[in-house]
């Protein structure tokens, strides 16, 4: 194929993910959740936190935030990775943990998003 056609191509696909991603905006605000107001998320550790010293966080409830940076979809489960001021950290997100209703929300988060776990 020739440059040109695939420039064609790459502006196309960046067309729809930008139309995608409006879409889904508009939704989320229809429903009034506008995810640019101001929320508050209270992060009790960081990524390397946990990583470094694993065994003193294991059995204490722990809450980070970060930007989504992949999804990789198993059926009723996803593994996840979140990226924080300090390092990245591997989620596991099971139907299960989470019930239907959020992880179906879950489903519907796109890499990039600015998420907080608990």
């Amino acid at each position: 194929m020739s440059d040109e056609i695939l420039r064609e191509e790459e502006t196309q696909d960046y067309s729809e993910i930008l139309q995608i991603r409006r879409d889904k905006l508009a939704k989320l605000c229809q429903e009034g959740r506008d995810p640019f107001t101001e929320t508050r998320f209270t992060r009790t550790a960081y990524s390397t936190q946990v990583k470094d010293d694993f065994e003193a966080w294991e059995e204490k409830d722990v809450s980070m935030a970060g930007r989504l940076m992949s999804k990789r979809d198993m059926g009723k489960a996803f593994f996840a990775d979140i990226m924080d001021d300090k390092g990245r950290i591997q989620l596991y997100v099971r139907i299960n943990d989470l019930g239907e209703e959020a992880f179906a929300e879950f489903k519907k988060w796109d890499i990039g998003d600015i998420i907080g776990v608990e």
